[in-house]
């Protein structure tokens, strides 16, 4: 039994039932160990393991970059090594943006990377932080919205679930009261935020998510402070 066989046990359990469902004993139970077992690899508390599942996706982040890439190119790579690495676990994503409970030092590899990509882009001292939190904010709370888990809907009495009512109600937007909703129905509907059924585990938000960064990077590119020589 290692760290890693605890902590790839729990996402797959993630990725079964979903992080509601989560439970502690059952990992335990399938991994033919008593809860203490998995305390002493991971730490002594629930948030422990829920940081350590963070930083399995975290800390794999840098290992594809090339330290001579520019900063900016780095930047794009790193957020765009995170979305596919959560969309290939996206019961987990919820837990990565949404619950302080996956924060922790595990995660230092992660912010490293960032911060050496900010620093190299002349961003230092007071500067450093609110350029951080846009980033992890911005990307990173995107990702977690994308695959934000839908509700366990079951159908009702005429058969109709809450994906199939949603659905309808989406239909029939009223043109005269919303006409610039109803006129792009045909290119939003269950496409974007908000007015949709089924999160990005099935329709990807791929252009979207690439235009936020774009313009998140180019936007710190174009406001970094000088430097003197």
């Amino acid at each position: 039994m290692s760290k890693n066989q605890v902590v790839a046990a729990a996402v797959a359990q993630i990725d079964e039932k979903g992080l509601a469902a989560f439970s502690l004993r059952e990992l335990a139970r399938n991994l033919g160990v008593s809860p203490a077992v998995i305390y002493w690899h991971v730490g002594g508390a629930k948030e422990d393991l829920f940081a350590e599942i963070s930083a399995s996706i975290t800390g794999t982040l840098s290992d594809t970059l090339d330290a001579d890439m520019p900063w900016d190119d780095r930047l794009r790579q790193v957020f765009l090594n995170y979305r596919k690495l959560v969309h290939r676990h996206p019961a987990v994503a919820p837990l990565l943006g949404a619950q302080m409970k996956s924060n922790g030092v595990a995660n230092l590899d992660w912010v490293e990377t960032i911060l050496s990509a900010l620093h190299d882009g002349g961003y230092r001292g007071d500067a450093l932080r609110p350029a951080f939190n846009v980033l992890v904010g911005g990307l990173a709370g995107f990702v977690t919205m994308e695959l934000a888990p839908p509700p366990v809907s079951k159908p009702g009495s005429e058969g109709e679930t809450w994906q199939d009512l949603f659905a309808k109600r989406v239909a029939q937007t009223d043109p005269e009261l919303y006409p610039l909703t109803a006129a792009a129905l045909p290119d939003i509907s269950n496409r974007i935020f908000v007015l949709r059924w089924q999160n990005g585990a099935v329709n990807p938000y791929n252009d979207s998510f690439e235009l936020l960064l774009d313009l998140l990077v180019e936007g710190l590119k174009a406001r970094a402070p000088a430097q003197p020589f």
